[in-house]
């Protein structure tokens, strides 16, 4: 099976990450407190990997002009526009719940629907890369590709590869999925090749001189 990887890109429509541009809360009258978001349950080391995701969840964003197609919110939890859920619940067990995207005043961003969910397609490196085809590092037991090859025999559609670098941590996609997101509109990802991706990790902060159109040759984790 044919692999591809999807990619972040930065743009004025879509940050590269919302990790500075998004809080998850509870609801709305959880929103307009004063609260700090390490205390709420996803997004704490302690408890975010297995917390019940919020079935009135509001997430606020900084930005009112943001358009996402999917993004990661903290751990394995993310947030999808319509079309993605649509995809991915076709390939992977998980539940989708819908969620409010708003400003910072309370506002819808946009008409469309969006939905959190955790994913839990995650496996050990050594049981999806072929080991002799890959070029990989182990840096402090997590894993650092420069090149990724998948086994002849692997037959996931969507999957995560466990401890990887954190600048590394997205998705690998098989060829059917590719072509059911090229049919639809999208924003704010590329999809790679798998063989031509070409990966930096955590350590390179040599982006920091790149252009937009740099930085986008690059896969960046979702």
């Amino acid at each position: 099976m044919k692999y591809f990887v999807l990619s972040a890109t930065q743009s004025s429509l879509c940050p590269i990450s919302l990790v500075d541009d998004a809080v998850l809360y509870m609801n709305k009258e959880q929103a307009s407190q004063n609260i700090e978001c390490g205390s709420l349950p996803w997004y704490s080391y302690k408890t975010s990997k297995n917390c019940d995701l919020p079935i009135e969840g509001v997430l606020i964003l900084k930005s009112k002009k943001i358009e996402i197609s999917i993004r990661n919110i903290n751990e394995n939890i993310y947030v999808v526009d319509e079309v993605f859920k649509n995809i991915f619940g076709k390939y992977i067990n998980s539940d989708f719940i819908r969620v409010e995207v708003l400003s910072e005043s309370l506002e819808r961003i946009n008409n469309k629907n969006y939905y959190i969910f955790r994913f839990n397609q995650i496996f050990d490196f050594k049981n999806v890369l072929d080991l002799n085809k890959s070029t990989y590092r182990l840096d402090n037991d997590f894993l650092v590709l420069e090149k990724a090859d998948f086994l002849n025999n692997l037959d996931i559609d969507i999957l995560k590869i466990d401890n990887v670098d954190s600048a590394q941590d997205t998705f690998f996609i098989s060829e059917l999925v590719k072509e059911e997101i090229e049919k639809n509109k999208y924003q704010g990802i590329n999809i790679f090749d798998l063989s031509l991706a070409q990966w930096r990790d955590s350590d390179d902060f040599s982006f920091m001189f790149l252009s937009e159109d740099e930085v986008n040759k690059f896969v960046w984790p979702i």
